[in-house]
């Protein structure tokens, strides 16, 4: 953000003292018309006025520098508490009964993967199962199916 160094002409008080102008009064109209609440006209003015030399202030600076200190401790409390609720289901599912310790993270093995032969058992248990489980040992396999051709584009011979 480039900071503007310029000092003001008016003070703050100078500015509060000022009459409000066609845009604030604009404002405080579309404000009444969007939400149904009748705003103050001097609190429209002054916000409207001094919105910029608010966030710029030190004190608002200072505030969103400690909002985001907090927001990434609280970011960095989540990401523990759930990296440990991983390793407790991690540890479940190996069959431990202590809880790993934070750092020393077991690798994970991978699952047992169903093999070619076993037939499923959603289809096995219904009307048709055997039917349904012949089916899937009759489809050829990905490597046994041919590959797509290629196509390329012919060139033209160039003109001489």
């Amino acid at each position: 953000m480039a900071e503007n160094n310029t000092p003001s002409k008016k003070t703050f008080a100078e500015r509060a003292a000022a009459e409000p102008t066609e845009l604030h009064k604009a404002f405080a109209k579309w404000i009444e018309e969007k939400t149904g609440v009748t705003p103050d006209l001097k609190s429209v003015q002054l916000a409207v006025t001094l919105r910029m030399e608010f966030q710029a202030s030190e004190e608002n600076q200072t505030a969103l520098k400690e909002r985001k200190a907090k927001a990434e401790v609280e970011a960095k409390k989540k990401a523990e508490a759930r990296k440990a609720k991983l390793l407790a289901e991690l540890a479940k599912l190996n069959g431990e009964t202590t809880e790993p310790v934070a750092d020393e993270a077991k690798p994970e093995e991978p699952a047992e993967a169903p093999t070619a032969d076993a037939e499923p058992e959603a289809e096995a248990d219904g009307e048709n199962g055997a039917e349904a489980a012949t089916e899937a040992v009759e489809e050829p396999k990905a490597e046994d199916k041919p590959k797509p051709v290629r196509r390329t584009r012919r060139t033209t011979p160039a003109k001489k």
